[in-house]
């Protein structure tokens, strides 16, 4: 069978779908703070995503969840997260890899 999906489809569909993240909703102790996404990197078809606490005041407090958000605060994933905010910076990671599969009807 011929290869349907061409490579440029894919890379397409990893743009398109990089270009819908805006920002991070971050759950610290019951209270959904924003934050940017910190780094973006783009492997192949593999999009990771980034989003890094450094706040002092958030030392000692409890990181329930984080959430990436479209620019009109959509929500596009979720992660559960339990984790106590320590003094040093903390980094929570995305990742997404990016399949297509094409199903021949007859």
């Amino acid at each position: 069978m011929a290869e349907v999906i061409q490579p440029l489809m894919l890379d397409y569909a990893v743009t398109d779908t990089n270009s819908h993240f805006d920002h991070a909703l971050v759950n610290i102790s019951g209270e959904l703070v924003e934050y940017p996404i910190h780094n973006t990197v783009i492997s192949g078809r593999t999009i990771r995503k980034y989003v890094f606490l450094n706040d002092s005041e958030m030392i000692g407090k409890q990181i329930l969840g984080a959430s990436l958000m479209d620019d009109q605060g959509r929500t596009l994933a979720n992660q559960a997260l339990n984790v106590i905010k320590n003094d040093r910076g903390f980094l929570i990671g995305f990742e997404f890899s990016i399949k297509l599969e094409v199903k021949t009807i007859v």
